[in-house]
This record gives structure tokens, C-alpha cells and sequence, in this order.
């Protein structure tokens, strides 16, 4: 699976909870929130001060390496 910027936070923590990690080391603690639903990585990455490009980045790793 590739995470896109266009995926929500939950879609990909559904598809791959491994991720989880990723958006604690990135301080993204709005995991288990209602906008964590509707808002798209790149949303929240712009949210929250940070480069979507790294956290998309970091996120696909982490999603290759559980397999």
C-alpha cells in the first residue's frame, strides 16, 4: 500500500497501524479525534507546522517495513 497525501490520518492507521508511530515522532496526537477522520495527511501535516513531503515520506517506510 501507498500512503498519498489525499488518505486521512484514520485510513491510514486502519490500513496500517505500524504508522502510529510515525505521527507520534511527528507530534501528531489527533490520532484517536473526530477530524482524524476527515482531515488528509496533508492537511494535518500543514496543521501542524510540518513538511508533508517528510511525514509521507516516513509514513511509507514505516508502512514497507511491517510487511
Amino acid at each position: 500500500m501507498k500512503i498519498t497525501e489525499k488518505m486521512t490520518i484514520l485510513e491510514v492507521l486502519k490500513a496500517a497501524p505500524q504508522t502510529r508511530k510515525v505521527f507520534d515522532r511527528f507530534s501528531m496526537r489527533c490520532k484517536g479525534c473526530q477530524g482524524a477522520a476527515a482531515e488528509t495527511i496533508a492537511a494535518g501535516a500543514r496543521n501542524h507546522g510540518i513538511d508533508p513531503k517528510a511525514l509521507l515520506r516516513e509514513l511509507n517506510e514505516a508502512a514497507r517495513a511491517s510487511k
